[in-house]
């Protein structure tokens, strides 16, 4: 080893007094430690931050026989380690039996804890397994499928058999008590044989015991430090949030917490460091956190909640964006954010221009990549209210090259409700005070995105790719929350308005009663274009004029 590869002058990493030993375990066994309040997590463990698909392909790998890494745990830790969090929603206060420690395989344990070890709350996401495919689904539960109890026949649309959710196949006499009598032999044993792959999985396991908490950390950092790296807000967390704290949240949660009332839902992490940044004047992305005074920072973390919650009130009430879901880009919250720390009373021509320059980029997709520099765009807000803004328009918000034309109709209608286009055009569809089917009442997007986008855009007809029609996008998607099939909602539902208010009028539910699908998509894709090019007019004003307000111009010519 050379000189500048050795640590000198700095004490060795501690040793193990005895070696991990090498070992597995069935998931079962693993889901039971938790429920009995016997697996935690120690407090240097990170946040948990699995996506969706993460937890999918986790219980696909399991279902499938795959490896899937292997655990580190500290058995029976001494009384005076600090012990952290249990895993399960079970906090025995004196466990029975040994106790371990997580120090590697949060991600995994969690997720098979909240998958497979407890009942989901309503409205919340669960893993669900659909057998027909053979693959892992994530979507809310019906109360019947919360509480396990077996499927109708024909529940599914397309004749298949129905999903299992996977919090039910862990006790076989729970998946058995689902498992419908009208089945026949062969599919309860497709069932019966997913929970028991399921159950009996070994899990790959390093169990360590006569350790100090030193060497655990030390083992905790060189396994993280080969593995996914520490995201820049988890630092900042770890360094500064943890010093800052207020109603259990601490740091950048503190700031959401600060906006929940707003019905936004909570904005990434990494963005609102960002506009922590921009509004301290610091180069977005390139903050140390240890250069950071934690007064400091507290003080700047509260202007950042102020700018933001004047930011999420602007998107809600000025540009339409109801929901952080379906907001186009991140960029405008960072920059808007800063603008409304630097004028926390702007004019209403300001606002006006501002939201002319969030959805001309938007739908001009202009706001996200290289034209969409972060930095430039932080450097255009100034002090000066006006100049601000007519930078910011200079940049990505003049009216050159857009148009409401077909070309541009036709690539809207069809993008992924993922993209930016996509989620401009449920803005849209949002802005038509859309529905329930079911009660008439007005549908509440803080209620729709409480899980993904996808869960509230349902397929009203499946497997429709014939005609002119071959792509219908938005068209043949029902913005709804979960229930019955969006076409059963669409020809049950006796309320004229409530159809009206999502772009369905009688001549298109006749066409879609009578299986005249094309008709269906013509009559409706008539109606949500005329309604999505009046709400893009009316918030881009393509013809009018971008000056500042007299007053501004004023000033400056004084």
């Amino acid at each position: 080893m050379s000189g500048s590869d050795a640590n000198h002058g700095q004490a060795p990493p501690p040793r193990m007094q005895k070696a991990a030993s090498a070992g597995s375990m069935a998931v079962e066994d693993v889901i039971k430690l938790a429920a009995e309040g016997r697996l935690r997590m120690p407090a240097f463990q990170r946040a948990f931050r699995w996506e969706p698909k993460d937890r999918r392909d986790l219980l696909d790998s399991i279902y499938r026989g795959y490896p899937v890494g292997t655990l580190l745990l500290w058995k029976n830790p001494p009384p005076s380690t600090e012990t952290g969090r249990p895993l399960g929603v079970m906090d025995v206060a004196n466990p029975q039996g040994d106790r371990y420690l997580v120090i590697d395989g949060q991600q995994r344990l969690t997720t098979l804890w909240e998958g497979l070890g407890r009942a989901p709350v309503p409205g919340e996401t669960a893993l669900v397994f659909d057998i027909e495919h053979e693959e892992v689904v994530s979507r809310p539960l019906t109360p019947d499928e919360i509480e396990g109890r077996p499927p109708p026949r024909g529940e599914r649309d397309d004749g298949g058999l129905p999903q299992v959710p996977l919090h039910l196949v862990l006790d076989a006499a729970v998946l058995s008590a689902w498992v419908p009598s009208w089945m026949s032999l062969a599919d309860k044993r497709r069932y019966f044989e997913l929970g028991k792959r399921i159950r009996e999985h070994e899990l790959g396991l390093y169990v360590v015991e006569h350790a100090d908490i030193d060497a655990l950390r030390h083992v905790f950092d060189r396994i993280n430090s080969t593995g996914k790296p520490m995201r820049r807000d988890e630092v900042f967390d770890a360094l500064i949030g943890s010093q800052i704290a207020q109603d259990g949240n601490t740091a950048l949660a503190l700031v959401n917490a600060k906006l929940a009332d707003l019905g936004f839902g909570p904005i990434e992490p990494t963005t609102i460091l960002e506009a922590f940044e921009a509004i301290r004047g610091d180069e977005v992305g390139k903050l140390d956190p240890r250069t950071l005074d934690v007064a400091d920072a507290e003080a700047d973390l509260i202007r950042t909640a102020s700018a933001l919650r004047a930011t999420v009130i602007f998107l809600r009430t000025t540009a339409h964006v109801p929901h952080v879901a379906v907001r186009p880009y991140e960029l405008p919250i960072v920059i808007l954010a800063r603008f409304f720390a630097l004028h926390d009373h702007p004019s209403n021509r300001s606002l006006i221009l501002l939201r002319r320059w969030l959805w001309r980029g938007s739908f001009g997709e202009r706001l996200g990549g290289a034209s969409g520099s972060m930095q430039q765009h932080v450097d255009d807000v100034t002090e000066d209210e006006a100049e601000s803004v007519q930078a910011l328009l200079r940049r990505t918000g003049s009216p050159e090259g857009l148009s409401l034309d077909d070309a541009q109709w036709g690539g809207t209608i069809a993008a992924s409700m993922a993209s930016a286009r996509g989620k401009a055009m449920i803005c849209a569809l949002l802005a038509q005070r859309p529905r329930s089917l079911v009660t008439g009442e007005l549908l509440d997007a803080s209620v729709l995105f409480r899980d993904r986008v996808t869960e509230a855009l349902r397929p009203i007809v499946r497997g429709s790719t014939s005609g002119v029609h071959s792509k219908p996008g938005a068209i043949n998607k029902l913005l709804h929350p979960s229930g019955s099939a969006a076409k059963s909602l669409i020809l049950e539902c006796t309320d004229d308005a409530a159809l009206f208010s999502h772009g369905i009028d009688d001549d298109a539910r006749k066409a879609l009663r009578r299986g005249d699908v094309e008709t269906f998509f013509e009559r409706r894709g008539e109606s949500l274009r005329r309604s999505t090019e009046a709400f893009f007019a009316r918030h881009m004003e393509l013809e009018r004029d971008d000056a500042p307000s007299l007053a501004a111009l004023t000033r400056r010519t004084a």
